[in-house]
């Protein structure tokens, strides 16, 4: 799990340059409200602008708003508008991290979602999410960036089924739009944001801030999926938040004594669903829920530590060498896509590399959603200067992954593990090689075997004359040393033995 948002697109979301356009050309239809509650909020919003909410601070102002304007208009206003100021809620703070709205307009059509014991804040699973309002003591033209970040955020782990999402920012004095659209590709986002008011302000403000609460939520591009099982519970965890899903315990008919996993994806499950039975059959009981979410009907594993990874290289090997058997890459190999399994039944437990999500056919070529962190030289570079062109993706990458996610665990220096997940969060792709030619550098003299491997998966030529089984013979030959791999000063019997492995895969 968890590579921030989708792993390799840049989440760098300020100095956009949204496309500017008129309010109307912004939604997809005609606006229509209903007349009846259009003009009873008009006249409400019309009389406490007479209270001047300009001259508040910015918190008080928001909270006047919610409590005098939109609470006079609707007292169970509180179950769709959600005044998010200091909100503490586990699935807000996960979704939105350090910067969060002011209100967040839901729709909890799922609300007999969660188990009688859950105090988790399922409002704010982003298929519940209408709409961002944010509301401003001075509003700056740059400010609408920020609504962007969040309506981006929503719309990344929405249903795929959702082309945008529109949301609104003000100040009293004027108010602006910002709508995301996935592109064509279902890879880019497209950002666009209405102008500013030049005339008739306050018309136009009134006008618009009460549409906004009484359109129906399909016209910001909301739509409501298909209703879980009332038999399936979201229980008490929130297990993670990977770069296209969301995964939570959940319980079965209330019953307590057995809790499973349930992921809610942004993509249709079926494609994941497949690889874990072409992979392991049926021994992990997967169930399709509905389109966008499966239940693991196994209990919930654990993210595994160092020393777990560490100890069992060999068992990840085998299974990422089993899926490359059945022309299957991986493409996301991170520590924190490896749990610890237990089985009570027979108290013992295995390690289990998971979220296929971003997995595709060997010698797939396309747009790359895979991780960044611990993805090859070949790929960064061509994210770096293609920019989302096609990537041919191969069994190599995989097996660099996997090294480079024991050189993270192993490095002695921290600092330069928190470097490259600052790069990937800032989607800094020349940032992440530069990162990792600094350890190349700085460790040279050190020679651990781990960055040989790497500089020798990563050689230019080898990505065409490794041919599978000679890779699979390589890491094999690796694994079975796997403590040359994991310290970071090595014997010179080993040195020499790692040396003689290159020399000979090219000989025989």
């Amino acid at each position: 799990m968890t590579e921030s948002r989708s792993a390799s697109k840049s989440h760098n979301y300020y100095n956009l340059l949204p496309i500017p356009r008129k309010v109307e050309d912004l939604f997809e239809n005609n606006i229509t409200v209903d007349m009846t509650n259009y003009k009873q909020l008009y006249t409400i919003i019309e009389n406490w602008l007479k209270s001047n909410p300009g001259s508040m601070d910015e918190k008080t102002c928001q909270l006047s708003f919610y409590m005098n304007c939109m609470k006079v208009y609707n007292k169970s206003i509180g179950d769709k508008l959600k005044h998010c100021d200091n909100f503490q809620g586990t699935i807000f703070k996960n979704l939105f991290q350090r910067l969060i709205p002011d209100f967040c307009l839901v729709d909890y059509y799922n609300s007999k979602l969660k188990s009688e014991e859950s105090g988790l804040d399922l409002e704010f699973l982003p298929l519940h999410i209408v709409s961002i309002v944010e509301i401003k003591k001075k509003m700056k033209d740059e400010d609408i960036d920020q609504l962007l970040h969040y309506l981006q955020v929503v719309l990344d782990y929405s249903p795929s089924c959702r082309r945008f999402i529109i949301g609104i920012m003000t100040d009293f004095r004027d108010i602006r739009f910002g709508k995301v659209s996935r592109s064509n590709n279902d890879y880019d986002f497209i950002y666009e944001a209405s102008k500013c008011a030049f005339k008739n302000e306050e018309e136009y403000l009134l006008d618009c801030l009460t549409k906004f609460f009484t359109i129906d939520p399909s016209q910001f591009g909301f739509k409501r999926l298909e209703q879980l099982p009332k038999n399936i519970l979201i229980h008490n965890k929130l297990l993670g938040i990977g770069a296209n899903s969301i995964v939570f315990n959940c319980l079965i008919n209330q019953d307590n004594r057995n809790e499973y996993t349930l992921k809610i994806s942004n993509k249709p499950v079926d494609k994941e669903i497949f690889i874990y039975k072409k992979l392991y059959g049926n021994k992990y009981n997967i169930i399709k829920v509905c389109e966008y979410v499966f239940l693991f009907r196994h209990p919930p594993g654990e993210f595994i530590s160092k020393d777990i990874l560490l100890n069992n290289i060999h068992i990840i090997w085998e299974q990422i060498k089993h899926a490359h058997r059945n022309n299957i890459i991986h493409r996301d190999i991170r520590k924190s896509n490896i749990i610890q399994l237990w089985n009570h039944q027979h108290t013992s437990s295995e390690i289990l590399l998971i979220d296929w999500e971003s997995s595709a056919e060997i010698g797939f070529s396309g747009e790359y959603n895979g991780t960044l962190s611990t993805a090859s030289k070949f790929i960064i570079n061509e994210l770096t200067y293609k920019r989302h062109g096609n990537i041919k993706c191969l069994p190599i990458d995989d097996c660099i992954s996997l090294m480079k996610m024991i050189l993270l665990e192993i490095i002695p220096e921290e600092k330069y593990k928190n470097e490259i997940s600052l790069e990937v969060k800032n989607g800094s792709y020349a940032g992440i090689n530069f990162m990792y030619d600094q350890i190349n550098d700085n460790y040279a003299m050190k020679q651990p075997i781990i960055l040989k491997v790497i500089r020798f998966l990563e050689t230019e030529a080898h990505r065409s004359t490794l041919k599978d089984d000679i890779l699979h013979f390589y890491i094999d030959q690796c694994v079975k040393k796997s403590y040359c791999l994991c310290q970071w000063e090595n014997q010179q019997l080993d040195i020499d033995y790692f040396d003689q492995l290159e020399k000979d895969l090219f000989s025989s």
